[in-house]
C-alpha cells in the first residue's frame, strides 16, 4: 500500500507541474506590486539558456510567498519583513543547493535554488502522503478510510502550495511525523524522533508552536490510562528533555534574529542590489542595530507578531473589510466545512463527558476518544484562521497543519469511487477539490492572488 500511495502522490505532483507549465505558457502573467527577490545584474555565465529554460518551465512556482522563501534561501534574513517566514524550509533548500553547486551544475544559483525548492517539496509531499495514510490507519484501523484520506490529500484544495516554493509540504511532513510518534505507547516512545519532529514543527511554521500539545497530551494520557502500572522518572525526564531540546532550537533561531536586528555590535555586509532594493521598498535591513525596531524593546523580543502586524496588518478582525469579500468567499468552503464538523464532534464529546463523571469514567473516555486532541487542535486553528489571519490563507494552512480535514472528508466518501455521485456530499467534495486544484494552479502560476 505504501508504494500505491507514493505513486498516487507522485502522479498528483506531475499533474500539478504539467498544468502550471501549460497555464504559464498560455496566459499572460500578472505583475502585482509585491515583494520580488532582488537579483544581481552580473552576467550568469555560458549556460544562460538553461537558466531561461528552468525559469520558463518552473518560474510559475516561485510567486508570492515563494519569493520570500527563495530570498531567505539565498540571502538569509536580510530584510525585516522576511522574519514572518520561519527558517527550516529555506535553510534546507539553501544547504542542498550549495551542495549541488559544488558538484558543478551548469546553472545559476537562482535556478538551482528553484529546482531544489520544488524537488524537495515533491519528495516531502510523497513522504507526507504516506505518513497520513499510516496515521489514519493507526487511528481507525480502516484501510478504505486511510486510502481516501491520502487521495484527498493528494488533490486537496490548496494542492499548488504543496509543490510551489512554500513550506506546506515540509510542515505537513513534520506534523504527521510528530502525531504518528505520539500514538506510540509511552514505553515505546522514540524520544529522538519525537524531538526531531517537534523541533521541525517549531522552526518550520509559526503555528508549529501549537503542536507542543500533542506530546504533552499523549504522555499525560498514558499516565492516566496506565496509572496502576506507573511511569518511570526516567521516562518523564526524557520527555522533559525532549520538549526543552525542541524549544531550545526554536529559541536559538530567535536569538540569531535578535542579534541580527537589535544588537548595535552586529554588522552585516550586503550586496549592492540587496541594499538598493531595501531603499526602494523602505525595508529595514539586517545589521543596522543602531536603527533598531520596536520589537527589539519588547520584554520577550519575538519579531513575528510585530512583523505580521506592521507589514501585513494582521490582527484580530482587521481583515473584516468589504473589499476583502472575494477572499472570504475563497476561504468559505474550508472554514465552513471545518467549523461544522469540529462543532459536531466537540458537541458529542461534551455530552459523553457529562455522562461519565467518575474518575474511572474519564479514564475510559480518554481511551475511547483518541481523536479528541486532533479535533481540538483543528478547531483552534480554524478559529484563529477565522478571526486573526489573512482569511484566504485558511485553506492552505488547515490543509497542511491537520489530518482532521482529510478524516472528516473521507467519512463522506462511498465504499468505492465507482459509487461516487456528483449530487452528494462526496460529489461536492470532489467538485471543490478538483476546481480549487485546477483554478488555483492556473492563477497562482500566473501570479494572480489565490488562497
Amino acid at each position: 500500500m505504501t508504494e500505491k500511495v507514493t505513486k498516487l502522490a507522485l502522479a498528483s505532483r506531475l499533474i500539478v507541474l504539467m498544468v502550471q507549465l501549460m497555464a504559464n505558457g498560455a496566459l499572460p502573467a500578472h505583475k502585482p506590486d509585491v515583494f520580488r527577490m532582488p537579483v544581481s545584474d552580473e552576467p550568469k555565465g555560458c549556460c544562460e539558456w538553461i537558466d531561461k529554460l528552468v525559469q520558463r518551465c518552473f518560474g510559475g512556482l516561485r510567486h508570492w510567498d515563494g519569493e520570500y522563501f527563495l530570498h531567505i534561501a539565498k540571502n538569509l534574513y536580510s530584510y525585516e519583513n522576511t522574519l514572518a517566514f520561519y527558517p527550516l524550509y529555506p535553510v534546507v533548500v539553501r544547504h542542498v543547493a550549495q551542495a549541488l553547486e559544488l558538484v558543478g551544475l551548469p546553472l545559476s544559483p537562482d535556478s538551482i535554488l528553484l529546482l531544489v525548492a520544488i524537488g524537495l517539496n515533491v519528495w516531502l509531499f510523497c513522504e507526507s502522503a504516506n505518513l497520513l495514510f499510516q496515521l489514519t490507519h493507526r487511528m481507525f484501523n480502516d484501510l478504505n478510510k486511510s486510502w481516501y484520506a491520502a487521495l484527498i490529500y493528494c488533490f486537496n484544495p490548496a494542492t499548488i502550495f504543496f509543490t510551489a516554493a512554500y513550506s506546506e509540504s515540509f510542515f505537513a511532513y513534520a506534523s504527521f511525523s510528530l502525531m504518528l510518534e505520539c500514538l506510540k505507547p509511552t514505553d515505546h516512545f522514540r524520544f529522538l524522533r519525537l524531538g526531531a519532529a517537534l523541533a521541525a514543527c517549531l522552526v518550520c511554521r509559526s503555528n508549529g508552536l501549537i503542536t507542543l500539545g500533542f506530546p504533552l497530551y499523549f504522555f499525560a494520557r498514558q499516565l492516566l490510562v496506565k496509572s496502576k502500572e506507573g511511569t518511570s522518572c526516567w521516562q518523564m525526564g526524557k520527555m522533559v528533555l525532549t520538549m526543552l531540546g525542541a524549544l531550545g532550537i526554536l529559541h536559538t533561531y530567535y536569538f540569531y534574529i535578535y542579534r541580527l536586528y537589535c544588537l548595535p555590535s552586529t554588522t552585516a555586509i550586503h550586496p549592492k542590489h540587496i541594499v538598493d532594493y531595501a531603499e526602494e521598498r523602505k525595508y529595514l535591513i539586517s545589521g543596522r542595530g543602531s536603527e533598531g525596531s520596536p520589537w527589539c524593546q519588547y520584554t520577550l523580543p519575538f519579531p513575528y507578531t510585530y512583523v505580521q502586524s506592521h507589514y501585513w496588518d494582521v490582527g484580530f478582525l482587521r481583515y473584516y473589510k468589504w473589499k476583502q469579500l472575494p477572499n472570504f468567499l475563497l476561504a468559505l468552503p474550508m472554514l465552513s466545512f471545518m467549523h461544522w464538523h469540529c462543532y459536531d464532534y466537540l458537541r458529542d464529546f461534551i455530552r459523553a463527558v457529562w455522562a461519565k463523571v467518575t474518575p474511572s469514567g474519564y479514564r475510559e473516555l480518554v481511551k475511547e476518544h483518541i481523536t479528541f486532541p486532533f479535533v481540538l487542535h483543528a478547531a483552534f486553528l480554524t478559529l484563529i484562521c477565522t478571526v486573526f489571519v489573512h482569511i484566504q490563507v485558511s485553506t492552505r494552512l488547515l490543509a497542511s497543519a491537520t489530518p482532521v480535514f482529510y478524516w472528516f472528508a473521507a467519512d463522506h466518501m462511498p465504499k468505492t469511487l465507482a459509487q461516487l455521485k456528483l449530487r452528494s456530499k462526496a460529489g461536492a467534495l470532489f467538485i471543490w477539490c478538483t476546481t480549487y486544484s485546477l483554478v488555483g494552479t492556473v492563477l497562482f502560476c500566473n501570479n494572480y492572488p489565490w488562497t
